[in-house]
């Protein structure tokens, strides 16, 4: 019927407590949520059935125990409880305990390439988005920078002028009336006609007849 989520709480309904789950019941549990990936479902009853005294000396124990460990701790990245399992529980045997130690290092080197993997990606996402931020706006101030020189060339000229020397006020802050500015102002005043007649001279040419 396809309702394996209701297993375990079934299950518990009629053995009240996941400690007195007989041992075959507990590895199909622990073997069913593991298969579907869910074996976050079994850590609680799991801990609870290893913990109690009165499971410890069953003879499913150690299987039990091994299942815990390569089903539902290290899947879910429990690495210090499964350590923790495997060092305090007499359960294992010695080539078993070197074997499970062996099998937490491995998963702990992988955790940490794919922490380390994880934190390149975002700053290499964080570069990536602040390269387009400082794209998007040198483009704008490209366009701002155009829209500006455009709409400046396109006034008269004695209000571009005066538009000069009202930048030249508040960029080089220079006092007009003092007699020193009269070369400053004499030679913007240079510069903006050879600029007109050098845009306009081209467009206004009278056409020449042989």
């Amino acid at each position: 019927m396809d309702r394996w989520q209701e297993v375990l709480s079934w299950v518990l309904q009629y053995y009240q407590v996941p400690e007195k789950l007989p041992p075959k019941v507990l590895e199909l549990c622990v073997l069913l949520y593991s298969k579907m990936q869910e074996p976050g479902a079994m850590l609680e009853a799991a801990n609870t059935w290893l913990q109690d005294p009165d499971n410890l000396g069953l003879p499913e124990y150690r299987t039990l125990a091994e299942l815990h460990l390569h089903r539902v701790l290290l899947p879910l990245g429990y690495l210090s409880e499964a350590e923790k399992l495997v060092v305090g529980s007499a359960a294992f045997s010695e080539e078993q305990r070197l074997d499970a130690l062996q099998a937490i290092s491995t998963a702990r080197q992988q955790q940490k390439h794919k922490h380390s993997d994880s934190e390149e990606n975002q700053k290499l996402n964080q570069e990536g988005s602040f390269s387009n931020k400082f794209l998007s706006l040198l483009m704008l101030l490209r366009r701002l920078w155009d829209s500006t020189v455009s709409h400046f060339f396109a006034l008269p000229f004695r209000k571009s002028l005066l538009a000069a020397l009202i930048l030249c006020l508040l960029v080089v802050r220079f006092d007009p009336a003092s007699p020193s500015s009269l070369p400053i102002l004499c030679k913007l005043a240079q510069i903006f006609h050879w600029i007109r007649e050098a845009m306009f001279s081209s467009s206004y040419q009278l056409p020449i007849h042989d």
